[in-house]
């Protein structure tokens, strides 16, 4: 996988404690236990470890990981 993919597998396993097994590019919100709220804690979390802006509007919008992990590649975040 990529490494945007593991950056962004790390924020969702650290700020949600989630197995890193189920953090998969199809994996939906719902999948993954995420309310609209967590949805906003885990753009603030993707601000804060990788420097990715996601809109509110453009995270509504959104609905699997592999969302998430194109937005991290599109905006050349600084992934580890």
């Amino acid at each position: 996988m990529s490494s945007a993919y593991n950056s962004v597998v790390e924020v969702f396993v650290a700020r949600f404690g989630l197995d890193p097994e189920t953090v998969v590019l199809d994996a939906t919100f719902d999948d993954l236990g995420l309310d609209s709220l967590s949805q906003i804690e885990l753009a603030t979390a993707l601000k804060k470890r990788l420097g990715v802006v996601i809109p509110d509007e453009e995270l509504s919008r959104m609905s699997v990981v592999a969302d998430i992990v194109a937005v991290v590649e599109q905006q050349g975040a600084a992934v580890r």
